[in-house]
């Protein structure tokens, strides 16, 4: 496969899944609004690490709001709009590598934000509902209808990886950036907002078919982080990164693949070898941090090392004996 197509398979999970988790999200917190009464929007905007770019954005533009930077302004490259023109730009490329199916609803959800000229802050649950669903149904037509070939294990890859950085941005805005202080850990607005927590990470159901009752803050953050069957959690998403990344590099040769499937392999030992005392002890926030950070050097050695890697010269010079045409642009990978 080319590694162009390899690349942007990759980073159409990642962007499809990134909208998807934006929509959730910011549906969760308008509830979370109107239940509560208190406006919240500036975790999210932490969320995805834009709060810099916001307050830049707010000298040019003193009237944006923090939910209409996270979802509507083309000013953000990480606000919902601007993710999904990304990810219709590279599924119209991508037309031989999809289902027909598959760029027919990603073309209908963009024009379904595209009729949206002007953002209503009233609109955000019905907006962000619909988001959520369509995008869901494109990635069950992703995996039911694609050939399951090297492409789709890139573009699993690229959801897997967005979906664990994710997660953990979710449960650091709580931790780090919600909470209001140590007296107000396990009061009622300490339970609401790991509640919300829960909500936004799909987990509300599987936290209760676990038994537990009672929402509690460690309990959330050990479903998040260290389930092995819920399929949002820290330790499911690295495991599938794991074994998606190993499928989509079996032709791949090993010097290029080894720096990412050693930081995927030892992110995986790590988390099972930690437990939640541990992070407690040793600090949420910066566990969480850390792990956000290797994610950014897994993507970096895929990128690097897989989808850019320049031909060994030595390859190329045997080539060349054999008067074979080298092409940069074909990689195993």
């Amino acid at each position: 496969m080319l590694s162009r197509v390899a690349e942007n398979l990759y980073w159409l999970g990642r962007y499809l899944e990134r909208v998807e988790n934006i929509a959730r999200m910011a549906r969760v917190e308008h509830d979370v609004m109107l239940e509560s009464g208190q406006e919240i929007w500036h975790s999210l905007v932490s969320t995805t690490a834009s709060n810099q770019l916001f307050w830049d954005t707010l000298i040019e533009s003193p009237e944006l709001t923090h939910s209409e930077f996270l979802i509507h302004s083309m000013q953000n490259p990480a606000s919902l709009r601007s993710t999904l023109v990304r990810a219709r730009e590279l599924a119209r490329g991508l037309r031989e590598h999809i289902s027909r199916e598959v760029w027919e609803e990603i073309n209908a959800l963009y024009l379904f934000l595209a009729l949206r000229k002007e953002y209503i802050a009233n609109d955000i649950h019905e907006f962000c509902t619909e988001t959520q669903r369509r995008t869901q149904t494109i990635l069950g037509l992703y995996d039911n209808t694609v050939l399951r070939d090297e492409g789709r294990e890139w573009f699993r890859c690229g959801m897997y990886l967005e979906r664990a950085d994710m997660t953990s941005r979710i449960i650091d805005a709580k931790y780090h950036i919600l909470l209001p202080g140590e007296d107000a850990v396990g009061g009622a607005f300490d339970r609401f907002q790991w509640m919300a927590v829960l909500r936004s990470a799909s987990a509300r159901e599987a936290y209760r078919r676990m038994g537990n009752n009672e929402v509690d803050g460690i309990q959330v953050a050990q479903l998040l982080i260290f389930s092995q069957e819920f399929p949002r959690s820290l330790a499911f998403c690295v495991q599938a990164l794991q074994r998606h990344c190993q499928l989509a590099t079996t032709q791949t040769p090993n010097r290029r693949r080894a720096a990412a499937e050693r930081g995927i392999a030892l992110l995986h030992l790590d988390l099972g070898a930690t437990d939640m005392d541990q992070l407690i002890d040793e600090g949420l926030h910066e566990f969480l941090d850390g792990f956000q950070q290797r994610l950014i050097e897994i993507d970096r050695a895929i990128t690097d090392n897989i989808f850019r890697a320049e031909p060994n010269a030595g390859a190329a010079q045997r080539q060349s004996q054999h008067a074979v045409q080298p092409n940069a642009n074909v990689d195993q990978g």
